[in-house]
């Protein structure tokens, strides 16, 4: 019933669920019956819960009788096609196409898309997940809003561009540290932690070094043990390096620990490395890394 829920909430659906209920694997009283039982543990009759259901749909703009009748008709697998629905609901202005098989309902009263551009990319598959820049904009702390959503995904897609938002998908490198918050069920987003490092891992994905930096000034508390995960999952030396670089400066307001600095030297070696490409760049010997002369304004290492 995972289509019906997010029906039920208003925002996304795609044609899976249409085609589903067309299937013909259960009748249309047995599906309506499950449908009433999965939502409301049968305290409501399937004619009000119905009734409910299609005017939260169609924001009371039209009665709940004319589109239920279609539903119910649809339901049954012998008026229309699942094809011919959508594109009646599309074309009454119910619903709008997104890419191929998704859809997102509209607010009748101004034909906005309901659905946020984090449901969107969340939507893309059943594996996807908002990340990186667009992952600090979702924790609100990023300094700039971008018109680009990345989409982390092992399943392929096509880059699509939707209400002037690019959806971009990205290749992670590990899989974890992916949350559902609560209080957007049909997101799901890197925690701050997992954004922190992946932000590091790949800086032009964060929006260069000056965003990321401003996003590390915003963020008021980091979990040394979910950072550790993160670190330890992509295992890469260099990453070591740069996140004790970069989060030294910021472990006061971050909360980080000395210790969770010495972890992060524990797994460098001798090998100089640089941050970013650029000039006017300075040594920084404990990290053994080469950053923008200016980098940190107040405080911070040493330069050489």
């Amino acid at each position: 019933m995972k289509y019906l829920e997010q029906m039920q909430k208003k925002k996304l659906f795609d044609s899976a669920f249409v085609e589903h209920l067309t299937g013909n694997v259960m009748t249309a009283k047995s599906l309506l019956q499950s449908y009433v039982e999965h939502l409301t543990g049968n305290v409501m009759t399937a004619k009000s819960l119905l009734q409910s259901y299609v005017e939260h749909l169609t924001g009371n703009v039209m009665t709940a009788k004319s589109l239920l009748q279609s539903y119910v008709e649809h339901l049954t697998g012998n008026v229309m096609t699942a094809k011919s629905l959508l594109q009646s609901y599309k074309k009454a202005g119910y619903i709008v196409s997104i890419r191929r098989r998704l859809y997102a309902a509209l607010d009748l009263a101004n034909k906005n898309t309901l659905a946020s551009r984090f449901e969107i990319g969340s939507a893309v598959n059943e594996n996807a997940y908002i990340s990186h820049h667009s992952a600090l904009e979702y924790h609100g702390v990023a300094n700039q809003v971008f018109y680009t959503v990345t989409v982390s995904s092992m399943e392929r897609f096509t880059t699509f561009e939707y209400d002037g938002v690019t959806y971009e998908r990205y290749l992670p490198k590990i899989e974890k540290g992916i949350q559902t918050p609560a209080q957007t069920p049909l997101v799901s987003v890197t925690d701050i932690e997992r954004t922190v490092v992946d932000c590091i891992y790949d800086i032009g994905r964060a929006g260069g070094l000056e965003e990321l930096l401003e996003a590390l000034r915003l963020i008021p508390s980091l979990r040394e043990d979910q950072l550790l995960s993160c670190l330890e999952a992509y295992g890469q030396i260099f990453l070591w390096q740069k996140a004790g670089f970069l989060l030294e400066h910021f472990s006061e307001t971050l909360n980080l620990s000395s210790s969770f600095l010495t972890t992060c030297k524990s797994k460098i070696n001798n090998r100089k490395k640089y941050l970013i490409e650029g000039e006017k760049m300075a040594y920084y010997p404990k990290w053994k890394l080469y950053a923008p002369r200016d980098l940190f304004t107040e405080g911070g290492d040493e330069l050489v």
